[in-house]
């Protein structure tokens, strides 16, 4: 299996770096990554980590020499084998293990499932599908996830009022 790390969102100076927003929880585990590799290809590419830049990474590919390559990486998603990832720690869990999850609130009811998991800057969001096809952003935080049961694929949440739709 395949896990998401990251997604190209700049290119930053001439020699090809890019700007990458992490799917990691744990930012520092992408400097201890070798090789990576683009959804649409399979062949591994080696990656360098450059340094943090306000809440995302700058990286550098073997094979990206220039502004314009990099340019051209914008948008594309970053994949690593799921065996080369580091072993978690109990309590701990790689994000894109939780797509698919029910979300039930405190009393048990099911609120949706999670489509998909987003980050425009500002943290986690769980993108919840509800049975009437219409979908929320729940943030991943305390205040709204009280326990992650990976076992049952279940996620007990309780949502600050007025972010469900009904």
């Amino acid at each position: 299996m395949n896990v998401e790390i990251g997604k190209i969102i700049g290119a930053v100076g001439i020699k090809g770096h890019l700007k990458m927003a992490i799917s990691l929880s744990n930012r520092q585990n992408i400097s201890k990554m070798n090789s990576v590799f683009f959804e649409e290809e399979k062949n591994l590419v080696k990656l360098n980590f450059i340094r943090e830049h306000k809440g995302n990474v700058i990286i550098s590919l073997k094979h990206i020499k220039s502004r314009n390559e990099a340019e051209s990486l914008i948008g594309k998603k970053l994949f690593i084998k799921r065996e080369s990832l580091p072993t978690l720690k109990e309590g701990e869990y790689y994000v894109s293990d939780l797509i698919g999850f029910d979300v039930i609130n405190n009393i048990g009811n099911k609120i949706g499932i999670v489509k998909d998991i987003k980050n425009f800057g500002a943290g986690n969001l769980f993108e919840i599908n509800q049975k009437n096809n219409k979908t929320f952003f729940l943030p991943f935080n305390q205040d709204n996830i009280k326990k992650i049961d990976q076992p049952k694929r279940k996620i007990i949440a309780n949502p600050i009022k007025g972010i469900v739709n009904d």
